[in-house]
């Protein structure tokens, strides 16, 4: 039987969603699980940060290691310019755990961003890593936009939350997506009942999605979002499609990490075995690679 290595690229393709990305871990335990070996890695806003990090040769367990120690005060440094969030501490994170350069990567990588003066996606796989995924990562109205090449940069998911084509322009022709972004259809509350003044106050700060305000500009924005990713996914969709819907769970929910990660995990498994991409035994998984048969040729 003839291996994927001769016909099949496979990219790897993790969205963005906050704190809904960690969703993207238990994906990639499910993953590795199956043996099958990724050759391009592509991903957009915290799925740049995880595609970065598993480009570079870290694996699902090294990868939970590192989310589930992360604090706020690791990444936060807070900003009365351009944004709440200035991002040089997320910049000193990721140079903790990153190589300065794309070219230094084990794996092809490639993150999105959007130039928030031209309106363009712009997808950046060359030259400074750090700076690149910072400015993927730059959520709009939190974090400071990242000036490079000569463009102002933010968030890759103001445009296309799930970059599959972005796999594609690496050269893949099997392309496996995890796809966080918040679901068009979801609860809503504005939060009036949730305890006193002051403990909404406080879970406002804590960005925990109390305050009706903050509530309804960020559910408009889950909308927006889903809407366009759903657009974009027509055009270029992927071979094969873990959808991690999970209502109950918001951008901000950063405390129900284990969680997360859990119904990651679980979403992967049923989409994997729809695909017929989960028949090794877990002993064998590290061992093999992926056939084309496995993948559907």
């Amino acid at each position: 039987m003839e291996t994927v290595e001769r016909h099949k690229r496979v990219g790897l393709v993790l969205s963005g969603g906050g704190a809904r990305g960690f969703a993207h871990i238990g994906v990639l335990r499910v993953l590795e699980e199956s043996g099958i070996e990724v050759d391009v890695v592509a991903g957009t806003s915290i799925g740049a940060i995880l595609a970065a990090l598993y480009a570079h040769g870290y694996g699902a367990e090294d990868l939970h290691l590192v989310a589930s120690g992360l604090k706020w005060r690791d990444i936060v440094d807070l900003s009365l310019q351009g944004g709440l969030i200035k991002g040089e501490k997320l910049g000193q994170f990721l140079s903790t755990y990153l190589p300065p350069r794309f070219e230094d990567l084990a794996r092809p990588l490639a993150v999105t961003t959007t130039d928030v003066e031209s309106g363009e996606e712009v997808i950046l796989f060359e030259g400074d890593l750090i700076s690149a995924v910072r400015a993927s990562s730059c959520f709009p109205g939190a974090f400071q936009p990242v000036e490079l090449k000569d463009r102002t940069l933010a968030d890759g998911g103001i445009i296309n939350n799930l970059p599959v084509e972005a796999a594609a322009f690496l050269g893949a022709s099997f392309t496996i997506a995890s796809d966080a972004t918040p679901p068009r259809r979801s609860s809503y509350s504005d939060g009036q009942e949730d305890g006193n003044w002051w403990e909404r106050m406080v879970a406002t700060v804590r960005l925990e999605r109390r305050s009706p305000m903050v509530q309804m500009l960020l559910r408009s924005s889950d909308i927006m979002q889903s809407i366009l990713t759903d657009i974009q996914y027509t055009m270029h969709p992927a071979d094969v499609l873990v959808k991690l819907d999970m209502p109950e769970i918001r951008v901000e929910s950063f405390r129900e990490y284990d969680r997360i990660v859990a119904l990651g995990e679980a979403a992967a498994r049923r989409a994997f075995g729809a695909a017929g991409l989960l028949g090794a035994p877990a002993a064998e998984a590290g061992e093999r690679r992926a056939t084309a048969h496995d993948l559907g040729s």
